[in-house]
């Protein structure tokens, strides 16, 4: 879009219109890619700002003292602007403010937010702060008018040239698909397809579409017995794989042999030979994945044999894949071919999209969704979803219903589309493969489906095993709110969109007049049992959310159903709901299976799309019937019901949520893997509490299973300095113990020239943080980097790239992040990591010890404790400062577990205001 542009952001006082105030005006005006002139002004908002508002914008009340009133500087804003477009990032905000003035009400409005979600579908994090960041466009005073503006309009004009890139085919359908929808993205779409057509923008003879993933689906090549002179070539012993004159260390310069490396790699030889399951803990720098590779890759080759090797993590997956698997395979000469597999519900359906693609969207949630994916698939082959930026609950269902989940569908419907499932694609490589690369949360997963996706294999390596328990509850649990049902449910019932009016239309033009009325009357029926339901759901979420509403506390997020709950009034009442509900789901299930089953059965007629349509009808009965078993569950006594845990959370606008998950997966563990497999084999940095395994075995169902321990290389009492403070409060005195938090932080960031990495368990504690200690560290220049304020690694290339900075993270940074040499030279561990206690899951598990705190808390607090800690020493060369701000480490009797599981440091005992000059005085020993 070409002309006079106008970029413009607001900081304000909060976001509420009609109570808070404006405070900065920025404004740029773009032009052909260029800002050309620029109005921006403190405002004086004649109201207090907060201390929130201050670190979030380093506005303060002094700086906006004697500024001009909002009255005062409108006339001015609105004749920068005069009758040009609006750019803004998230528009809706600001324009809030502005139509409530009375100005640029009727500007065009173009959404840079909108924009990136559809046009950079990969960006993991669509903030203007990490968009910013992505393109390399300098922003360097972040939540400023401004500078925000500049940013905007930079990020605008990339966009712009991005829209103008599609093909004009896409560009079509885009402006298509948005015409019954306000979408503050269209004009720029529009305006591409325009400028792309000579001026002709929308054809009334639109092309036809054209199928997703064109590319050839990978043949699925059959085994071929290795010869045996080829199995001697690779069965090369692990002592001499990796000593320091071997094979390995001819590929890899500065290779150095580890004893601990071959110790493990042996062990790992002898259970798959033998048969028989291993836990290994090997510590930082024992090198574990090649040491389980190399035996791996080489028992796979000789024996013709397929090996599976989890991990919790895409970053361990993706170094296994592009860098450990194929140096190991090139090292050893062995014939191995791998592959990547994830659930059916990780990839989209072709087929599911081309239905989308053809009866358009049927909400703004849909549009928004649509566009995003015309253009992702545009970039991609593999058709996972973890390539792809979702927002919201919302986008995330619409997700489900064009994923590859509960698809009845083979490689040949697929195909009969002109492209291939990248499920399919997926799965025909995976059965090709001789080692296959999951995620923890498929691999018992799937072994408790009845449509399994993983292919045969009889032995299994689980890295990153201290994950394998959460992974697998992630992936069994399941969660319900009435906008969601009601959503799924107005598929079948609409008049004039869905599956059931596609399917009517394309009975009209194919079948015979008297067939399609039957259908149609048959189909009016289900439509009213669709209506029925969704009325019936709205009462059972009624009963929920006043149950939330007498139970639910502030300070708790979530209201775990015990029998106490169950046994109350509103869960009866939603219970007795449910039961009557079940006849409408019943009703739903038999009308769609027999409408599916008539439609296959109509092949002699030349229907549209009969075969998908089939599907659809037979994916949403079978939607429906697991829906039906999840609520039978739910909704079952407490005793019948003893292993699913049942809670309520509330979600705005959406209302309450019904959530569930198995109490103790440590069963389904034994059944899927120890039982079920000749050899399994799990590994981890941090696997034991105090000395033994017992609290991961007794969670993972590990009866009798051998277990080996392999120290860690480095030397840490020479490399890492413990620092106690011996005067902090303790965490219940909040204030004193926050007061005490910020001084830590600055005054070891300084000492250390930043390289500070500040470990949380609360997300509010680390905001409240980052308010308060960034304008005193930016004095010093150093910068404050803080998880969410951009997606996880751009925040960590942020940190890389400057390590003049601290880096505030919580439960996701203290572990798989790794920060060698002068990256890294401080972790803070603020507090010790014990999970919220009225967290239901967390609540659950504990009460089924008999001292819950020390059999429950403690070791998997221990666990994590470890893993926050090992996030400073990652090679020998490394040192640095670890210091733990909870008291009760040397305060409580329960401190001494947590100490006696690290590794022998150099430690000292001190006030807080000493931090700094040890710190200080152990780098520059160093």
């Amino acid at each position: 879009m070409h002309g006079d542009l106008i970029a413009i952001d607001l900081e304000t006082t909060g976001l509420d219109p009609s109570q808070d105030a404006i405070i900065e005006i920025g404004a740029v005006r773009l032009r052909e890619g260029k800002v050309v002139d620029e109005y921006g002004t403190l405002i004086d908002p004649q109201t207090t700002i907060s201390d929130f508002i201050t670190g979030i914008t380093g506005i303060t009340n002094d700086d906006v003292a004697g500024q001009p009133f909002i009255t005062q500087a409108l006339p001015h804003l609105t004749a920068f602007v005069g009758d040009a477009p609006l750019i803004a990032h998230n528009i809706s905000m600001d324009v809030s403010f502005l139509v409530r003035l009375g100005v640029l009400q009727n500007n065009l409005r173009i959404d840079t937010l909108e924009l990136s979600t559809a046009l950079l579908p990969r960006a993991p994090r669509h903030a203007l702060g990490s968009l910013a960041t992505l393109l390399d466009i300098n922003l360097e005073h972040a939540h400023r008018a401004l500078d925000d503006a500049r940013a905007t309009a930079l990020l605008y004009w990339v966009l712009w040239e991005r829209a103008l890139s599609l093909p004009v085919d896409i560009l079509h359908e885009i402006v298509t698909a948005a015409g019954r929808f306000p979408w503050d993205a269209r004009a720029v779409f529009d305006a591409a397809l325009r400028e792309k057509t000579g001026g002709v923008g929308l054809r009334p003879d639109a092309p036809p579409l054209e199928p997703p993933f064109l590319a050839e689906a990978p043949p699925a090549a059959p085994y071929v017995a290795p010869t045996p002179t080829h199995r001697s070539s690779v069965r090369i012993a692990p002592a001499q794989v990796f000593a320091s004159d071997g094979p390995l260390a001819a590929r890899l310069p500065d290779y150095e042999e580890r004893e601990g490396q071959t110790a493990m790699a042996e062990a790992v030889e002898r259970a798959l030979d033998q048969r028989h399951h291993l836990i290994v803990e090997a510590a930082t720098g024992i090198g574990k994945s090649l040491a389980y590779l190399a035996p791996a890759l080489a028992w796979a080759d000789t024996n013709d044999k397929r090996v599976v090797i989890s991990t919790s993590t895409i970053a361990l997956q993706e170094q296994l894949i592009a860098h450990d698997l194929p140096l190991m395979r090139e090292t050893l000469g062995a014939d191995v071919r791998a592959a990547v597999l994830k659930g059916r519900g990780n990839y989209l359906c072709p087929r599911r999209l081309a239905t989308l693609r053809a009866r358009g969207p049927s909400s703004p949630d849909e549009l928004r969704v649509l566009a995003r994916l015309l253009v992702w698939q545009l970039e991609t082959d593999s058709g996972d979803k973890q390539e792809l930026s979702l927002r919201g609950n919302m986008e995330h269902t619409i997700w489900t219903r064009l994923s590859a989940e509960d698809e009845h569908c083979t490689t040949d419907t697929c195909a009969s589309i002109g492209g291939i499932c990248p499920f399919y694609r997926a799965r025909i490589a995976a059965e090709a493969a001789n080692v296959l690369i999951v995620n923890h949360a498929l691999l018992v997963a799937d072994a408790q489906s009845d449509r399994p996706v993983l292919p045969e294999f009889d032995a299994v390596i689980i890295d990153e095993a201290q994950h394998l328990e959460e992974a697998t509850t992630q992936s069994l649990s399941f969660n319900i709110d009435a906008p969601q049902l009601k959503y799924r449910l107005g598929d079948l019932s609409g008049k004039s969109r869905g599956l059931l009016s596609d399917l009517l239309r394309a009975l009209a033009s194919g079948a015979p007049e008297t067939t399609a009325q039957q259908y149609a009357e048959y189909v009016e029926l289900i439509r009213d049992a669709a209506r029925a339901t969704a009325s019936r759901a709205s009462a059972m979420f009624d009963a929920l959310d006043a149950l939330y509403a007498e139970y639910g506390r502030p300070d708790a997020p979530a209201l775990r159903l015990t029998s106490r709950e169950r046994k109350h009034a509103h869960f009866e009442h939603a219970a007795g709901v449910w039961h009557e509900l079940r006849e409408y789901f019943d009703a739903l299930i038999t009308g769609l299976r027999r409408l599916g089953g008539g439609l296959q059965r109509l092949s002699q007629y030349p229907i549209p799309n009969r075969a998908d349509l089939a599907n659809g009808l037979a994916g949403a009965a079978s939607y429906a019937a697991d829906l039906q078993a999840r609520l039978d569950d739910m909704f079952k006594n407490a005793e019948a019901s003893a292993n699913t845990i049942l809670w309520l959370t509330r979600n705005g606008e959406r209302g309450v949520v019904l959530h569930s998950a198995p109490a103790h997966v440590g069963p389904l563990i034994e059944r899927a893997l120890w039982s079920a497999k000749g050899s399994v084999i799990m590994t981890g940095a941090t696997l034991r509490t105090g000395a033994t395994f017992d609290f991961l075995n007794e969670r993972l169902g590990a009866i009798n299973v051998e277990t080996l321990i392999i120290p860690s290389p480095f030397d840490f009492k020479q490399a890492v300095l413990l620092y106690l403070p011996s005067d902090l409060a303790e965490p219940n005195e909040r204030n004193r113990f926050q007061a005490g938090v910020e001084r830590a932080i600055v005054e070891m960031a300084t000492a250390l020239d930043g390289r500070v990495l500040a470990l949380f368990t609360s997300y509010t504690q680390l905001r409240q943080t980052a308010q308060a200690i960034g304008p005193r560290l930016a004095l010093g220049r150093i910068d404050v980097l803080e998880q969410n304020d951009a997606g996880r690694q751009l925040v960590l290339d942020s940190f890389r790239d400057n390590p003049r900075s601290v880096l505030l993270g919580t439960r996701s940074f203290w572990e798989g992040i790794d920060l060698p040499g002068d990256l890294l030279h401080g972790v803070i561990i603020v507090r010790l990591p014990f999970s919220v206690p009225s967290d239901p899951i967390f609540a659950a598990r504990a009460d089924q010890y008999g001292d819950s705190f020390n059999q429950y808390s403690v070791p998997e607090a221990v666990l994590r404790f470890r893993q926050g800690f090992g996030r400073l020493i990652r090679s020998k060369t490394d040192r640095g400062v670890v210091t733990v701000l909870d008291s009760r480490l040397t305060g409580k009797g329960y401190g001494k577990i947590f100490l006696e599981s690290l590794p022998e440091c150099t430690t000292l005992r001190g006030p807080l205001s000493g931090l700094a000059d040890a710190a200080r005085k152990w780098m520059d020993e160093g």
